[in-house]
């Protein structure tokens, strides 16, 4: 049995938020729990998301810009194998068994 993906989330806090001084904030699922941990800066955020990710991997740290858009990704451990499509490859494969 493959360890199931763990992704956390870095991303620009809400302007209600952000009026109180927290900017960034850290989200994923660790199994059954819910994170979600505000920063003050985003090097903070990236810090605190890359540290659960060594801590759950396989795991992907994706940093989001303010605007929205993904900034970078960062993945730790190895990732769960693609399970095969209808023609018996994995993704991103050519061939199959047709």
């Amino acid at each position: 049995m493959t360890a199931k993906l763990t992704v956390y989330h870095v991303s620009p806090s809400s302007e209600r938020a952000a009026a109180a001084g927290v900017k960034w904030q850290v989200e994923g699922r660790e199994g059954r729990r819910l994170l979600h941990e505000p920063h003050r800066t985003q090097k903070d955020a990236i810090d605190a998301a890359r540290h659960h990710a060594k801590q759950h991997a396989p795991a992907q740290v994706i940093v989001h810009a303010l605007d929205g858009h993904v900034r970078s990704a960062y993945t730790y451990g190895n990732l769960p194998a693609a399970p095969p499509d209808e023609r018996g490859r994995k993704a991103g494969q050519h061939g199959g068994v047709f």
